[in-house]
Formats: C-alpha cells, structure tokens, sequence
C-alpha cells in the first residue's frame, strides 16, 4: 500500500494539490457521482466505521506502548471524569522542580488512529493507511526537563478511558477537555498554574470547544500548541483521499442520521451537541483562542487538505484581537520541502505527532512557550 499511495503522491504533491483538487463552493449541491457513492453506503461509512463508531477501538488503541516511567519520570494515575461523568483516564507527572514551578502542560492525542496518551505503534487504518509510530511520552519529557508538570490524558474509547459511545471528534469530547480543566483548576498546585495546552486532531478540536463553551475554565491558559486539527468540511469534502466524492450536504445527511439512532438508544443526552461537519472543525471554535497559538501542520497528509484548510483554521485565532496580538500567532508547514527546522522526513500525518518531541521541533516549541509562560 506505501507503493499506491507514492504513485499518486507523485502527481499531487508540492504546490498541485489546488489544481488536483480545486476548492468546492460552500454549500455545493450534490453531483451525480457524489449521489451514486452516497448510494452505496460511502457517507454512511464515513459517519459511522470512521467518526462515530469508534472502530480505532480494540488492542492497539487501548495498549500504552510506553510509560512515563519509560522515559525516566515518575507519574500518578488518575481517574477524573468529563462533563457527562464518562471516566477519564490521565497521567500526571509533577515537576522534577516540585510545587515551587508553576507551568503546566496539557498533552492530547489524535482519534482514528489506534493511539491513547502513550502514542501508538505503527498501524495501518481500513488496512491500507499506513500510521506511523508515536512517542508522546517522549513530549511529556521535553516538557518536563523544561520545568513544567505534565498530564497526559485518554479521550474517551482511547487508552484506559471508558468506553462510550458515540464519538464525535470533538463535538463530544469537549466534556473530556472540560473535566481535565476542571480537574486542574481543583489541583492544589496545579490550580496556580500559568497552562499550555498542546491537544492535537480531535482533542485540539474538543478542547478548543470546550474553550468556547466554558470559558471561565481556561482562565490560566497562557499558550496552546498543536498540529493536525482541522475543518471537516474541507477534510472531508475536498480532501484527495475522496477523488471529489466527498459532500458535506451527504454526509451531515448520514451523521444526523447516526445521531438520531443513538438518541433513541439514550446515549446521546448532553445539550449543544449535533454532529455535522460544520461543528466537528477548529475553524468553528478558534476564534476565541485569545492567547498565543503555535500550529506547526503537515502540509501535505493524504488523509486531509492542510494547504486549504490550516490558513482558514489559523486566520480565526484570535480574530477579534488587535493585529499586534494577533501576530503572536504562528503557523508553520511540516514536510520535506520545507526549510529547517520544519524539513520532515516524509509526509505521513505523524510527521506532525512527533514534531515537538523532535531535536529540531522541542527547540520551536520551548522557544514559543517560553515567551509566554517563562
């Protein structure tokens, strides 16, 4: 499978991607194709084996590969539960400078992908989309040897999380990025805290809606970090992967379709919840991010649009602040193109899930952070 996918590479890499795959109007009616593979079951796929019905579930997502202990650090298990009371399990690893540093770092990983807060092995999704290997212990260290304490936590149906369904990469798991806030802001030393967040794909999305939803509980953040969050209407409606089958009109069709069935089954109860592509995006939530941003993005995943929608994503942050603030912000692209310290060795979304950790990518990191919680 890593000969098809390089094929294909080879026509639509490094500038080509817009004219492989031009940009959809918004609100684009379905065409005749996208009507046929909406037919044969392409949405319906999508709503359910790949967002809702957590198939990244099983040995591999639920298996840490290391410890923090791996990696020379001691650490607390702890249980702490989300808003809906779904029990959430967490890493904390205090500073090796005791109660007297008062930095945090809060670390979350992708879904899809068979990982949990330890990282994952490398895998291949729906058997032929290769996931390269994660070491997100290896970030909690880079942010521990910088002073800061560290948790690292499961999403729900991730690691040693529970288990409840549905999923809805990040429309629901805001109640888990609001439970660790909460558990955070309830810490002893923790509470006093300056924070930087570093959530990546999903739990980048459900901590910035959690960040919308309750502000209040973000009060110490000071600086977020992240990589591969995105804007499904893009991801999902113009990305490669699809060869221009994607719709967002089809596919929010068979998301609310999905979301009804599980409100029958009482599984579905909060308020502000409805699946769509619109609502399952940073792009939705980022504007209330009113603190620096760091988003160093893979330029070019086959499993997403990043050229597209990381600038759309990135020019929401912070929207409503004066353009001093706003230019605190970065963004930069990750790939092998790229000039140092953002050259990768390849492409694979990974690339983004392993950049902080890296030789070059902890020096980026702690030189951002270390403007704003010093």
């Amino acid at each position: 499978m890593h000969s098809i996918f390089g094929c294909f590479a080879g026509f639509c890499w490094e500038g080509s991607f817009k004219t492989c795959f031009p940009a959809k109007a918004s609100g684009s009616k379905p065409t005749a194709p996208q009507r046929v593979a909406h037919y044969l079951g392409m949405n319906k796929f999508l709503a359910t084996t790949v967002i809702m019905d957590a198939t990244w579930d099983g040995e591999l997502a639920t298996k840490m590969v290391r410890t923090p202990k791996d990696h020379g650090m001691s650490y607390e298990e702890v249980r702490l539960k989300a808003l809906d009371g779904c029990q959430i399990a967490a890493w904390y690893i205090p500073s090796k400078e005791g109660s007297v540093s008062k930095k945090l770092a809060i670390v979350g990983h992708q879904s899809w992908a068979k990982a949990n807060k330890s990282g994952c092995a490398f895998h291949y999704r729906h058997g032929m989309v290769p996931v390269e290997a994660i070491d997100y212990v290896k970030l909690h260290r880079v942010l521990y040897d910088a002073g800061y304490h560290v948790i690292g936590y499961d999403l729900r149906n991730h690691g040693d999380s529970e288990r409840r369904l549905p999923a809805g990469w990040g429309e629901i798991e805001f109640m888990d990025a609001a439970g660790v806030m909460d558990w955070v802001n309830a810490h002893p030393t923790l509470k006093d805290c300056k924070v930087a967040l570093l959530p990546f794909c999903v739990s980048g999305v459900a901590f910035l809606k959690a960040n919308s939803v309750c502000p209040e509980k973000f009060k110490n953040v000071a600086a977020w970090a992240t990589t591969n969050i995105f804007h499904a209407p893009i991801m999902f409606a113009d990305r490669p992967f699809f060869f221009g089958l994607g719709n967002v009109e089809l596919l929010n069709e068979a998301l609310q379709e999905n979301q009804a069935k599980y409100e029958r089954e009482g599984k579905i109860k909060a308020p502000d919840i409805s699946i769509t592509l619109e609502r399952m995006s940073a792009k939705k939530y980022a504007k209330d991010v009113k603190v620096p941003v760091l988003f160093c993005d893979t330029l070019h995943d086959m499993q997403d649009y990043h050229e597209r929608g990381a600038p759309e994503i990135f020019a929401e942050f912070g929207k409503d602040l004066d353009e001093a603030s706003r230019k605190r912000n970065e963004l930069h692209f990750l790939g092998p193109h790229q000039d140092p310290p953002f050259k990768t060795q390849g492409r694979n979304r990974s690339e983004g899930y392993n950049f902080f950790q890296s030789a070059e990518g902890s020096k980026v990191l702690l030189n951002f952070l270390g403007k704003y919680l010093p």
